[in-house]
């Protein structure tokens, strides 16, 4: 079921001949999220499904504590099919937040921990959501309220302290209610192919794009995923990369992990003694990690100060990764690695566990399901054989049609038979695994973030004492690109140095993973023939 608000505000349905397809070959299964939580917590009730600190949760408590705070955001006035913003940090509250959203058919917009009132003001009107739930690692953060306090955005009027977030147990933690009603008096009538939330990806505008994405094609991507990473109800992963991300999220992530009844360990922190000390403290098997935390990790001295014998797999994906470190993942930390490549807006492939050390170090593996289609494609939109680099093309069970309201950037990303553009460039092999071998578009990765230097380059453009600035990726063997800022100046100024720059950036509350890593100040730049600056020559 469509529904006709969502396709009136922007939302662009698979059409009906690939729906019936997928539907009839059991992709699409008639579960919703909370629905799956519910059986979970029938077949697997007392189990531990997730620990955080000194507060675990069971399946069970998991599902009776989503229905009470599905209850409370009830009672405050958030109806069926409301976008809510959420952003929290790796706390296990947040497991409770999502469900809480999910027992009552609202759809929650996951924003990243690092996003300011800049990003958080543009989602919010994009999406029109109707408030915001902030949980907060520390008394130090900004509440949602502080946060909305920054903009005016129509019917964005409610917002939630951090009430979950308590050093007491959580049921004492959770806000008192008049009446903690039952699931089935939530009345929630969302259907398995209604939109189930809003992820968000970077673009050539620079802010998040909104990804909408149902609970039928969501699940599906998820029960894949558990299938090809071998995760089972004794599974203890570990969370280390932010909860909000969709590779933390279902490849396999959190989700995956509890689809297949296993237990997940959050760590807040990425300090590789830390996350040390919570992989030998409860024998974990499992972690994703991205190439820059992986880099970290080999490189810390606490490295021979514990016992990691119990971990056996680790996926490693959303920046590009280097074959040199990809074996030394493999030797040191003594694992199967998988490498992991996808997408917020759909496709995700993975190495296998029985693949060869040649095809796990050298590919990005091959597509999670048998209906996933994938094509390479020159400049002209015809189709390359196999082993031709070109434009990565894709759609499937998992992917979706069009960005949520965005009609006018769906025109350039999707190709007229659905196709999605991944602006990535590569190809596939004769065994068919993906090989990954860089952008199309000028998009800078840092640690797996995607920075479009337009949008850094205009806030710096803002320094009072800044004649012209180009922001370009550089390469770095632990973020995969770091973010260097050449900089013109107006008159010769000696304050203008990367504190200086970093410092003014933050004031204009932009998320932190944008920020220069490093500035050059030269006289002029380089162009190319029709007047652009030459990036290739800056780099």
């Amino acid at each position: 079921m469509f529904l006709e608000q969502d396709i009136q505000q922007g939302y662009v349905p698979f059409p009906e001949s690939r729906a019936r397809q997928y539907r009839e070959q059991g992709c699409w299964q008639s579960q919703t999220h909370f629905q799956m939580l519910a059986d979970l917590a029938l077949r697997y009730t007392d189990r531990i499904a997730a620990i955080q600190d000194d507060k675990q949760l069971s399946y069970q408590q998991l599902y009776r504590l989503a229905i009470h705070y599905g209850s409370y955001l009830k009672q405050k006035g958030v109806r069926e099919t409301d976008f809510v913003l959420l952003q929290s940090p790796n706390v296990i509250e947040v497991f409770i937040v999502i469900f809480g959203l999910y027992a009552i058919g609202a759809r929650p917009v996951f924003c990243l921990h690092g996003h300011g009132s800049y990003e958080i003001e543009n989602i919010a009107r994009q999406s029109r959501a109707v408030g915001m739930i902030k949980l907060c690692a520390s008394d130090n953060e900004p509440t949602a309220s502080e946060i909305c306090d920054a903009f005016s955005v129509p019917n964005f009027n409610l917002w939630f302290r951090d009430t979950l977030i308590s050093q007491h147990s959580l049921e004492a933690s959770l806000p008192q209610l008049k009446q903690v009603v039952s699931e089935s008096d939530l009345q929630a009538q969302s259907t398995a192919e209604d939109i189930a939330f809003l992820q968000l990806s970077g673009g050539t505008t620079g802010l998040p794009k909104l990804i909408p994405r149902t609970h039928a094609d969501y699940i599906y991507s998820i029960k894949k995923s558990v299938e090809v990473t071998g995760l089972n109800p004794e599974t203890k992963q570990l969370v280390v990369l932010p909860v909000m991300h969709n590779f933390c999220m279902s490849s396999p992530g959190f989700l995956g992990v509890f689809y297949a009844g296993g237990t997940v360990i959050l760590s807040r922190v990425l300090h590789p003694r830390i996350c040390f000390e919570l992989i030998e403290k409860y024998k974990i098997q499992q972690v994703s990690l991205v190439p820059a935390i992986a880099t970290l990790w080999l490189n810390s001295e606490s490295l021979t100060d514990y016992d990691l014998s119990s971990l056996a797999v680790v996926q490693v994906g959303g920046a590009k990764l280097l074959p040199s470190l990809a074996e030394q993942i493999i030797k040191i930390f003594n694992v199967k690695l998988q490498q992991v490549y996808g997408m917020a807006e759909g496709l995700v492939n993975f190495t296998h566990l029985d693949d060869t050390d040649q095809i796990t170090i050298q590919t990005q593996g091959k597509k999670l399901s048998h209906l996933d289609e994938i094509r390479i494609t020159d400049h002209d939109g015809q189709a390359l054989p196999n082993n031709a680099i070109g434009h990565i093309q894709t759609r499937g069970p998992y992917t979706i049609n069009g960005y949520y309201n965005l009609a006018e950037i769906n025109r350039r990303s999707f190709t007229e038979d659905g196709f999605y553009k991944t602006g990535d460039i590569g190809y596939l092999d004769d065994e068919l695994n993906i090989v990954v071998t860089g952008r199309e578009k000028e998009q800078i990765n840092r640690s797996g973030e995607k920075i479009t230097p337009s949008e850094v380059e205009e806030f710096i453009l803002q320094h009072p004492r800044i004649k012209d600035v180009c922001v370009i990726g550089v390469r770095d063997e632990s973020l995969g690109e770091r973010i260097k800022a050449i900089i013109i100046p107006k008159t010769e100024h000696h304050e203008i140095n990367l504190k200086n720059i970093r410092h003014f950036l933050m004031s204009k509350n932009i998320s932190h993973f944008k920020i220069p890593d490093e500035i050059e100040i030269v006289a002029d730049f380089k162009y190319t023939h029709v007047g652009k600056v030459n990036r290739k020559e800056l780099g």
